[in-house]
């Protein structure tokens, strides 16, 4: 990760957990762990992988505070890895996650900062090796206005800047102002209904290959908010124009988001979506989704996001289900999506897949924590598709009250239609790790 890309990322995270004296409240958590890794073909090639055992460290790091007149979420995680022989230079990447809500005059305006710093591939169709790696960063920051049109009608003004940047890809370079305006009425103690407004100008650096643009939402909301159920669904229409010319694109926009709380140990969800999107939009939007607490990052995965200047439109299904128990946590979401580029159909993509988390506590010191993932891919206009599978486990240890020990093992293994693209990985690391808290 270049120097300039750590800088801003400091500098993000200072002014996040610093926008208010009350801040320094905050409750911090962060693990510290070192270790060797071994991988069984590090440059992830088709033929005659490289193995090498390297040096690896990471931190990650979670703060929380949630005061009255501040609320404040941010977690990260930067890993260093040491690679023999010059197969690689030495890499650092990083990660975070943050919003920040200074509540400036209560119940009349508030100000919002959010960030978002990931890692993602320079190309989406070669496989995840560390020279296909590069930094995204998303950072959003403006003022609320809150205001009251009767007693259950109520006004909402939005103001954010927004500027995205990519280490390696200058056509996803940008800067947006976005502004919207709502009106909210409560139809009872569980229900509300809202008229949206939503108006973004797009405006790339680069101007060959990004076409500024100016995008329009007007959509009704309707939600319901019972004990063990909640319900958000949007109806409306989105118009895409482009200032330097070119065809223009409007299309109906439909979402729907569901919750069931059956037990107060499970939950269901399910997230329906038509509509426009690009890579930018959706770095914010998981920001602003819910994370459970003091939830400090293990490790660092590459995202899957084609890094560029186009929007695109997305429809797509997503289901979820959740139980937390006092000795197991447990995860699965299954996933559905088809996604066409306006710009250009080169990544117009079909894809299915699912995720699986689970955390259990065997006995007080001892804990088993494993993932998988697994995506069919097809590029539409490539005629081309991709299969990929990543399983994972890790065996923990604490043998004093903020040192653990640690062996992971991961098997990434990716099966193509396209000739050479073929590649499996093997990764185990053994670490030793020091947490500020037991």
């Amino acid at each position: 990760m270049p120097m300039k890309y750590v800088r801003a990322s400091v500098f993000t995270a200072a002014a996040l957990a610093g926008a208010s004296g009350q801040a320094l409240a905050a409750r911090v958590d962060y693990t510290v762990d070192l270790g060797v890794e071994d991988n069984d073909n590090v440059t992830l090639a088709p033929f005659d992988p490289i193995q090498q055992r390297y040096l690896r460290a990471g931190l990650g790091f979670s703060v929380e505070e949630n005061v009255s007149a501040l609320q404040l979420n941010l977690d990260g995680r930067v890993e260093y890895r040491d690679y023999q022989d010059n197969v690689f230079t030495d890499t650092v990447d990083g990660t975070m996650s943050g919003r920040v809500n200074w509540i400036a005059i209560p119940e009349r305006l508030f100000f919002t900062a959010e960030d978002s710093l990931s890692v993602q591939p320079v190309d989406a169709l070669a496989p995840d090796a560390p020279g296909n790696r590069q930094q995204v960063n998303v950072f959003s920051v403006g003022p609320t206005l809150l205001f009251s049109m009767g007693q259950a009608l109520h006004g909402q003004a939005e103001l954010r800047y927004i500027d995205s940047t990519a280490e390696e890809t200058d056509e996803f370079n940008s800067q947006r102002l976005a502004g919207a305006l709502r009106a909210i009425k409560d139809l009872s103690a569980t229900s509300r209904l809202s008229g949206n407004l939503q108006v973004q100008r797009v405006d790339f650096d680069d101007d060959v290959f990004g076409r500024d643009y100016n995008r329009y939402d007007i959509y009704g909301r309707y939600e319901r908010t019972l004990a063990h159920f909640q319900l958000g669904a949007d109806l409306g229409y989105s118009r895409l124009d482009y200032r330097s010319g070119g065809e223009n694109r409007s299309e109906p926009l439909i979402r729907l988001d569901a919750e069931w709380t059956p037990t107060t140990q499970s939950s269901v969800n399910v997230l329906i979506a038509s509509q426009f999107s690009d890579t930018a939009t959706d770095a914010l939007r998981d920001v602003s989704g819910e994370r459970p607490p003091n939830t400090v990052p293990d490790n660092i995965l590459t995202g899957d996001a084609v890094v560029n200047a186009s929007p695109y439109e997305v429809r797509s299904l997503d289901l979820g289900y959740t139980f937390t128990g006092t000795r197991l946590t447990f995860s699965a979401t299954p996933y559905l999506q088809d996604r066409n580029y306006v710009d250009s159909d080169e990544f117009d993509q079909d894809s299915q897949g699912a995720r699986m988390d689970l955390h259990w506590i065997v006995r007080q010191f001892l804990t088993v924590s494993a993932y998988g993932t697994y995506e069919k891919l097809d590029y539409t206009s490539l005629d081309r598709q991709d299969t990929t599978t990543r399983l994972g486990a890790t065996l923990s240890y604490q043998w004093a009250p903020r040192w653990s020990a640690h062996l992971m093992a991961e098997r990434y293994e990716r099966d193509s239609t396209d000739l050479g693209q073929d590649v499996s990985q093997t990764l185990i690391y053994l670490s030793v790790s020091y947490s500020n808290r037991p």
